[in-house]
């Protein structure tokens, strides 16, 4: 039995390990995935505890309400009679200029949706900038430096759903058909606080009687795309794909050829030629006429020793030329036994 070719055992160890990598960089994303560490915190896709996947795979296993997220902006949103929450806003994103959420949030609200935004705010002084804010819903923010706690300060024209002491936590308040909720901050929907069922009443105070809920990704700078890769993982085919391209591979490796080919691997075949003579006397017959070849052969003999042939000798060598009647070949033997003769001639 013949052994494989170190050619073909090197391709096979490189397909090999392209698969492996393949393999891994495939699961170490998938991983990711899966935890939702690629996602921004608060986000209904990130299971980490700073996530709030928690609260989304719970509302959707509750008989009775439907949940699906919104990839969309919000001014392309025709959402009616439904919850849409807004989780981890930035405060002063969401009051200040030059686009603050104010105005496509109460279009929201005014259509008859239940619109629930929670803040967030990481720095350690108090928002600024927050004008619209005060001016269109009259409230105000207030901010504890020392737990770097934001909080409502004033809302008067709200209904309060949650406060501690003098800080207020949330507020409700009605726009036309609908709603809307503010939370001050994000902690009490993440998958930590979820998890520990301290603030179930809280969450259900904000969802209200409505059935239908969404999860705005968008403001996370979520979108989709619509590619085929966003298709393929839709519809769950990455093992799919990852298979085919596994064969392709394989079908490339097996119909390649080395170059240059290994050693042994061509068969050794005698071509058949002419010689350098047979050469020549094919040139000479193309270019020469037959008659003039011996007076050629004169000329560029001349060239190179014409200054060592004596002038009688010459004469007569040129004398042989002149005489047709001889063969070329007999010529030039007869001209060579002139020039190469011993003595007087």
């Amino acid at each position: 039995m013949k052994a494989p070719s170190t050619n073909a055992r090197a391709g096979f160890l490189i397909v090999l390990l392209a698969a492996i990598f393949t393999y891994g960089l495939v699961r170490a994303f998938s991983i990711r995935f899966a935890t939702g560490d690629v996602y921004p915190d608060y986000s209904s896709m990130k299971a980490s505890p700073t996530g709030a996947k928690l609260l989304y795979d719970s509302l959707a296993r509750t008989p009775g309400l439907t949940v699906s997220r919104n990839y969309s902006p919000l001014e392309y949103s025709d959402e009616s009679h439904t919850a849409i929450f807004l989780l981890a806003i930035d405060a002063t994103l969401f009051a200040g200029a030059p686009e603050p959420y104010i105005e496509p949030l109460e279009r929201l609200a005014n259509r008859g949706n239940r619109v629930v935004a929670a803040l967030t705010w990481e720095s350690d002084e108090k928002p600024e900038h927050v004008q619209e804010l005060e001016k269109r819903w009259h409230v105000k923010f207030g901010f504890d430096k020392g737990q770097k706690w934001l909080y409502f300060a004033e809302a008067p024209d709200w209904r309060v759903l949650d406060r501690d002491g003098a800080r207020i936590l949330a507020i409700e308040r009605s726009f036309q058909k609908g709603s809307m909720v503010l939370f001050a901050e994000s902690r009490d929907f993440s998958n930590r606080s979820v998890a520990k069922l301290d603030r179930v009443d809280r969450i259900s105070a904000a969802i209200g009687a409505e059935s239908r809920i969404v999860f705005d990704e968008q403001h996370f700078g979520l979108t989709e795309s619509g590619t085929v890769v966003g298709l393929a993982r839709r519809f769950r085919l990455t093992g799919m794909a990852i298979g085919l391209a596994l064969c392709a591979a394989l079908f490339i490796w097996k119909n390649a050829t080395s170059f240059p080919p290994p050693a042994g691997t061509v068969p050794r075949e005698s071509l058949s030629g002419r010689t350098s003579m047979a050469g020549l006397n094919t040139l000479l017959r193309r270019h020469i006429k037959p008659a003039d070849l011996a007076a050629t052969c004169w000329s560029e003999w001349l060239v190179s020793n014409g200054r060592d042939v004596l002038p009688e000798r010459r004469a007569r060598a040129e004398a042989i030329l002149r005489d047709r009647g001889r063969q070329p070949l007999e010529a030039v033997r007869a001209m060579e036994i002139v020039l190469h003769a011993k003595g007087p001639l």
